[in-house]
């Protein structure tokens, strides 16, 4: 496959009804996408995964950027791969980027990992997340060998690197970040401007849903 942009920021989508899912998302993921447009880096395509949901193929009529693609799969299992995988298999961008429907990016997301990418195959970085008591955002330090304390939200990877979403399970990005380990050609970057905007309740706290 030939690279014709920089980036492929892959969005999965399911806006049916299941447990911690977020508020508003028909909306949001509207949100989630015009943070990509908004880049100050501007070499980008997007491509949304509909997991079923012909809701997500409507409500995405809204945006007429023709870098925004939609492709509809059938459903998935919830926390599979599948989704990603289908964005992986139709990126035209040399670097994969995720994001959520529920969060956004940063203006200079993409151009600051563009700026650290330096020969690596692969990068990862800090998200952005809220902290309900003092209303703030802050720079959330994440650990990659730590299960739960990373995520989608904190990498970066080459299109041409040959690893899939196979974990059938809530921690697939711990699974397949570990599987992105074992490619030595990485290196942690700094201004990641991942804003993590959902965080359902967990041992670790209430959450929140912005």
């Amino acid at each position: 496959m030939q690279n014709n942009t920089k980036f492929t920021v892959v969005i999965p989508s399911y806006l049916g009804a299941y447990r911690t899912a977020a508020k508003d998302r028909d909306t949001k993921i509207l949100r989630a996408v015009g943070s990509v447009i908004t880049q100050t880096c501007q070499d980008f395509e997007v491509i949304v995964v509909a997991d079923g949901c012909d809701k997500t193929v409507e409500v995405m009529k809204e945006i007429k950027d023709e870098r925004v693609k939609v492709f509809k799969i059938d459903k998935c299992k919830t926390w599979t791969g599948g989704p990603r995988n289908k964005g992986l298999d139709e990126a035209k961008g040399e670097w994969i980027v995720y994001l959520d429907i529920d969060d956004i990016l940063g203006d200079n997301h993409l151009q600051n990992i563009s700026n650290g990418l330096n020969g690596f195959d692969w990068v990862w970085f800090d998200d952005v997340r809220y902290a309900p008591r003092t209303g703030e955002w802050y720079e959330n330090r994440c650990n990659i060998n730590q299960i739960g304390f990373h995520g989608t939200s904190n990498i970066a990877h080459k299109s041409s690197l040959e690893y899939r979403w196979d974990h059938k399970g809530y921690a697939h990005d711990y699974y397949f970040i570990r599987n992105l380990k074992q490619n030595k050609n990485f290196e942690k970057i700094e201004g990641g401007e991942y804003y993590v905007c959902h965080l359902p309740p967990s041992t670790l706290g209430k959450g929140y849903d912005l």
